[in-house]
């Protein structure tokens, strides 16, 4: 049924043939899904384009879906960023009938190996494109291949302007080759070997590639998904034994598993920032992706007792 409506609302706004949104200059528009594709728009195209970020500050992404005006806006721009098939679920559906008429698209996964979550507890002949990960940017090698897609597209929407934007894509490339041997240092000198997350998992990409447990009273991704007892009892058993002190809880997020856990064991609790989105504070701060994950780093080195 929602596809359905998806449709007819694409086909409607195709035979209009008309802007329902007025330019505030000649700039050409460009519309992020998620933040750390709007923090690399906003340091690479600085004021040559108009950035929109699709999710408003504070807003949880994972059950989003847009809306009529939304699909009306992003048919309107000149580029458009998701984050991939995965991350965006409704993509397939809103691209379904736009062909070459709406703006240039970017899937900022395209190059990144997408990693899977206990795919040993499903059969082979079930079809689960939740257990893949979809937060590969918190990987800075990961964040780089994002950054140069986002990069390209800007040029083949703008080539007048092409040399700008690599060069800033190389200096905004340098400073996430600092921030991953940040995260190298980081994993080679921490005492512990465990991250005790409150949330639904979403550190995959480091804990796969630092060989860093990450243990969560959830399993899988899906925002929907609630503990069980007998994993929050198994979580607090493990945290006793290897007298851990923090557990972390992801941002956007109410932290009752977070506070529970904390209660039986006496840990403190701390938030391990996803970077999905902004709260509206951060965002009045102007907080960008290296500070956000700088913090996480700072965080984890109490937690892991960095030498």
């Amino acid at each position: 049924m929602k596809k359905t409506i998806i449709t007819i609302l694409l086909t409607l706004i195709l035979l209009s043939g008309c802007s329902n949104i007025e330019a505030e200059s000649d700039k050409p528009n460009v519309i992020v899904t998620l933040f750390p594709q709007y923090d690399m728009v906003r340091a690479i195209a600085k004021d040559k384009v108009n950035l929109e970020l699709l999710l408003p500050a504070g807003v949880e992404p994972h059950s989003y879906e847009p809306t009529p005006n939304t699909i009306i806006r992003i048919n309107e721009s000149d580029l458009f960023v998701y984050t991939s098939d995965i991350m965006e679920t409704w993509i397939s559906n809103l691209f379904t009938e736009l062909n070459d008429q709406g703006p240039i698209v970017v899937n900022s996964s395209n190059g990144v190996e997408l990693i899977t979550h206990l795919e040993e507890e499903h059969s082979d002949e079930e079809d689960h494109d939740e257990e893949y990960d979809p937060h590969f940017w918190l990987d800075p090698l990961n964040a780089k291949i994002m950054a140069e897609n986002i990069t390209a597209g800007l040029i083949e929407m703008d080539p007048e302007n092409a040399d700008f934007y690599q060069a800033n894509a190389n200096i905004y490339l340098s400073e996430l080759d600092k921030l991953d041997q940040e995260f190298i240092d980081l994993f080679n000198r921490v005492k512990l070997n465990k991250i005790i997350y409150g949330g639904h998992f979403a550190f995959g990409y480091l804990s796969n590639r630092f060989n860093i447990e990450i243990l969560s009273p959830y399993t899988g991704y899906s925002p929907d998904a609630e503990p069980s007892v007998s994993s929050l009892a198994e979580l607090i058993n493990v945290m006793q034994e290897n007298q851990i002190k923090v557990i972390f809880y992801e941002e956007l997020v109410d932290p009752k598993i977070a506070r529970t856990i904390s209660e039986q064991t006496g840990a403190n609790i701390e938030v391990l920032h996803g970077a999905h989105n902004l709260s509206l504070e951060e965002m009045a701060q102007g907080l960008t992706y290296f500070d956000v994950m700088r913090s996480n780093i700072e965080k984890l080195k109490v937690a892991l007792n960095y030498e």
